[in-house]
């Protein structure tokens, strides 16, 4: 290597290569104050030339504590990559904005085979337009990016596991209502590690699980046990290069950034938010987390960042005034701290919680627990007043909405793990058989089962998120934890689309009716009260009888009626009765009277598998106004039909027959 290149004083802020005009500028973090300094590369056609390098050492002159900044005069038209050099060893920037070497999704690299490309990006971003879409008007739809397109023969083969492969699924994102696509880690990361290169510490999901790596070679297959030297990375919770796009994720010989920016800027075009999952590895300054959720939202255009990791104070990060319009996911944040105690306006709020306690609750009450009403109740109706609230059946990590009633246990012996890793406890049922079945009563209890879960998480008042591939009953055979199964376990299997096109029929059907009715998406919390004198609270509880929930340790009914009369105009304004009976026998249960001139309609009957949800939803006449039938683990949706007719001057809608005293007293 040579060492003819001159060198000049630079500032130390903003870190990484940068072109000006025709000078290069760098400014880089070194612990070793000795032996350190950039490597530059020619390149050409993309093509990085490594047979003629030059080096370039840093001094004492060009430090500002442990910060060296120079600036290369004319070195923008000479070079076209750079690595870094400290105590003997070689490795790209952590601040490079793109990297060459990691292309091949699959193919272990040294870190002295890694290179930072020097480039100075120039998009034509257009008219594009973040939708901003309000907490409560939406619907997050969550992936991992390769696994997600890898199987699906309707995407070219080219474009299979790529941010492109994803577009080509807009349409059908569309047609099940998604308003946000969340994807999980699609920074720059090596995509099979070495075990003497990962965190010790990692936790690769945030429950803050310690474990062992599994053994697994480039494509995800089991290898010896005594080889262990080499890890799949397919969901992305390592260290890696977090201001780069994962050059795995694109189309071979497309450049990753470009063809991101092209993605974000088809699903605005749709009307879809783009939130990006970032892991922040444990070692990373405060400041540092902040510069790079400031680079994706300014760079990347994206909606939405959902923190990673762990010991993170996501409230200071959410005090910075550019991500003020941002959404920003987190398992908590100090709502006293940012506003002091007072309320937040709905079209304002920014920041979400992603809530654990409904995913258990609502498998519990899903499953026939006892004592579990009280809190189902509590969380379905959760509607923050400073903040968003996420509520999700299951998560990327955990069992498949499919498997979550398919299987006891888990089974994850093919991370290498001794079954010892993910979550011990599902919180399922089997519904009588361990494993697939073809067992018709098995089969269609599973059904109802998945249309019991779906319909509890898009009926809640939080915002609902689906990870891609349960509406169709995708599975992982059990495995709860393939963070390291890059193959069909850790793979959305989209040949069970056609097979299982009545359960995506019903997503569809309850999306649609989450957007019709208001009333299932309220922006501030339900006061249970008649506060508008129309002779009916906006929301109440109730139980097999009218006005008296049952909320006993062993009471597994419930039911809520949502009243029309409290919508605005312009909307949808019929009363909603949905009535859950989570019992493995049949109940009666008691419909509250409606106002004069109206009467009860049956909408939906999950038990009911003659139904088909593909064609537009009409509701059927009861001939018994007063008491329904609910199937043993069903739930039913009634709705109203007709207008209420108003008696005299003043009066309420509220029919003849009187109310229990203590009604309005919920």
């Amino acid at each position: 290597m040579t060492q003819s290149i001159k060198l000049l004083k630079a500032k130390p802020y903003p870190l990484g290569m940068h072109v000006q005009g025709q000078d290069l500028i760098f400014s880089g973090k070194f612990n070793n104050e000795t032996g350190c300094g950039i490597i530059l590369y020619q390149s050409k056609d993309g093509v990085i030339d490594t047979s003629k390098p030059k080096i370039a050492p840093l001094t004492d002159q060009f430090r500002h504590g442990s910060l060296y900044s120079v600036r290369i005069p004319g070195g923008a038209g000479e070079y076209g990559a750079y690595q870094l050099m400290s105590g003997g060893l070689r490795y790209a920037d952590p601040y490079s904005t793109k990297i060459s070497g990691l292309e091949e999704f699959g193919t272990f690299r040294k870190n002295d085979e890694i290179y930072s490309v020097i480039s100075d990006d120039d998009y034509d971003w257009g008219n594009d337009k973040n939708p901003h879409t309000p907490f409560s008007k939406s619907f997050i739809y969550l992936v991992n990016v390769r696994g997600y397109t890898m199987l699906d023969t309707s995407v070219p083969v080219r474009h299979r596991g790529t941010f492109l492969g994803l577009v080509r699924k807009i349409d059908y994102l569309k047609s099940l209502g998604v308003t946000a696509i969340e994807l999980m880690p699609v920074y720059e990361q090596p995509s099979v590690l070495s075990r003497k290169s990962i965190e010790l510490s990692h936790a690769p999901v945030h429950r803050d699980m310690t474990k062992a790596r599994a053994m697994v070679n480039e494509v995800g297959i089991l290898k010896q046990v005594d080889d262990a030297d080499r890890l799949v990375n397919l969901w992305g919770f390592e260290p890696g290069f977090p201001f780069a796009v994962r050059s795995a994720f694109a189309v071979k010989g497309n450049d990753a950034s470009e063809e991101f920016k092209d993605m974000v800027r088809e699903f605005h075009r749709a009307g879809i938010e783009v939130i990006v999952q970032t892991y922040f590895a444990d070692g990373l300054t405060h400041q540092e987390m902040q510069e790079i959720i400031r680079y994706w939202v300014s760079e990347y255009h994206i909606d939405g960042i959902h923190i990673k990791g762990r010991n993170i104070n996501s409230t200071m990060l959410s005090q910075d005034p550019l991500l003020s319009d941002t959404k920003i996911f987190d398992y908590g944040f100090d709502y006293w701290q940012l506003y002091k105690g007072a309320p937040r306006e709905p079209s304002k709020r920014n920041l979400a919680e992603y809530k654990d306690d409904f995913e258990f609750t609502a498998r519990h009450f899903l499953k026939g627990d006892d004592n579990i009403i009280p809190s189902f109740l509590n969380l379905s109706q959760e509607t923050g007043t400073s903040g968003g609230a996420v509520h999700y059946i299951c998560n990327y990590d955990g069992a498949r909405l499919v498997d979550l009633v398919t299987y006891d246990h888990k089974y994850n012996e093919a991370n290498g793990e001794n079954n010892t890793d993910g979550i011990n406890d599902n919180v399922s049922w089997n519904c009588g058989v361990e494993g697939k079945s073809r067992r018709k009563d098995v089969t269609e209890l599973r059904v109802r089962q998945m249309r019991n879960a779906l319909t509890m998480l898009f009926l809640s008042q939080g915002t609902p998120m689906l990870f891609g591939g349960d509406e169709f009953c995708n599975s992982q055979d059990g495995n709860n934890n393939p963070y390291c199964q890059d193959n069909s376990t850790g793979w959305v299997e989209w040949k069970n689309f056609a097979k299982n096109k009545s359960l995506v029929d019903f997503t569809r059907f309850l999306t649609g009716l989450r957007s019709k009715y208001s009333i299932f998406t309220s922006p501030v919390p339900y006061r249970l009260m008649d506060y508008k004198a129309v002779g009916y609270p906006d929301f109440s509880y109730h139980g097999t009888e009218a006005w008296r929930p049952d909320l006993s340790a062993y009471s597994h009914t419930i039911a809520m009626l949502y009243c029309g009369l409290y919508s605005g105009k312009g909307q949808e304004h019929s009363f909603v009765y949905v009535a859950y009976n989570m019992h493995w026998e049949d109940k009666e249960f008691s419909l509250p009277e409606l106002p004069m001139g109206c009467e009860w309609q049956i909408l939906c009957d999950t038990s009911d598998m003659e139904v088909d949800y593909s064609t537009p939803r009409r509701a059927r006449n009861l001939k018994d106004q007063a008491i329904a039938k609910l199937k043993a683990r069903s739930i039913c949706i009634f709705i109203s039909k007709g207008e209420p007719v108003r008696t005299g001057r003043n009066k309420s809608y509220a029919t003849n027959e009187p109310k229990p005293a203590d009604a309005d007293k919920q």
